[in-house]
């Protein structure tokens, strides 16, 4: 792997900044535009592979369930994670190319495992316009646009994020820096687990759909982001590829997360 520059932002002890290091991943996102920025809070550094894209905002698709979860339990919308919820399906008829973990009833825990899309635009219509306003302007969620439709803003294209913005998000999402409840964050915390082992815990969550390239509303965006618990430490990570189509990033998208995390030897 080549790092292509080291860029020490550290400016004396008043202003000091992360220290950022880009590394070229190209031989693990092998055809896919992409990048990935994952932080480590304990040398108080960035890892990215390409820093351009790193800035550059896109829909957040379903990583905007980790926020929508937070906010439907602060707001008592959902009670707690093993609540079960029926969505209102006159206004989100059960479609052909729904996954068939999808129809019936869900918990939020069931609903964040298998992305259940109407699940979450049921709750946000409960929480409403302008109560979701204000929870992503005290979030601070990338360009915090919900004007496109209370119940699909996150999908549609009027709310944007970047990979480094997903990244703060997490870091004061872990710290319970968000201003809500200590409970709220750690339910969510409770249904991110993906992996547990002795020497380290990975929470995260996929995200991705059509539509973000207006210009080809074929080619597909995905995301994985979240974070990896290791003894004492904490490591942040955001990545987002492109593809032709939806199933050309399904796949990959967690696979060259999880690379890149071994590579750096982060998770084993």
């Amino acid at each position: 792997m080549k790092v292509i520059t080291a860029i020490c932002l550290i400016v004396g002890l008043v202003s000091a900044k992360p220290a950022i290091e880009e590394i070229d991943f190209s031989n693990i996102f092998k055809v896919h535009k992409g990048t990935i920025v994952i932080y480590d809070s304990e040398k108080d550094r960035y890892f990215i592979h390409n820093t351009e894209r790193s800035r550059k905002s896109f829909t957040p698709f379903s990583t905007f369930k980790i926020p929508n979860s937070i906010i439907a339990i602060e707001t008592g919308v959902i009670e707690n994670t093993d609540t079960e919820f029926q969505w209102d399906s006159a206004s989100y008829p059960n479609e052909s190319w729904w996954p068939k973990q999808w129809p019936g009833r869900h918990t939020m825990r069931s609903a964040i495992k298998y992305s259940v899309v109407p699940f979450y635009r049921e709750i946000a219509s409960k929480v409403g316009k302008v109560r979701m306003q204000a929870f992503v302007d005290k979030f601070d969620y990338g360009n915090r646009d919900i004007s496109s439709g209370e119940d699909n803003f996150w999908l549609d294209g009027s709310l944007t994020i970047s990979a480094m913005e997903q990244v703060a998000f997490l870091r004061k999402f872990y710290k319970n820096e968000l201003g809500v409840s200590p409970g709220a964050v750690a339910a969510v915390k409770d249904i991110l687990i993906q992996e547990e082992t002795e020497r380290y815990r990975l929470s995260a969550k996929t995200g991705g759909g059509t539509g973000f390239d207006k210009a080809n509303p074929d080619k597909a965006l995905g995301w994985y982001v979240g974070y990896v618990e290791k003894g004492k430490n904490l490591y942040y990570f955001a990545m987002n590829i492109e593809g032709e189509s939806f199933s050309d990033i399904i796949t990959p998208r967690k696979e060259i997360s999880i690379e890149v995390l071994k590579y750096l030897k982060i998770i084993e």
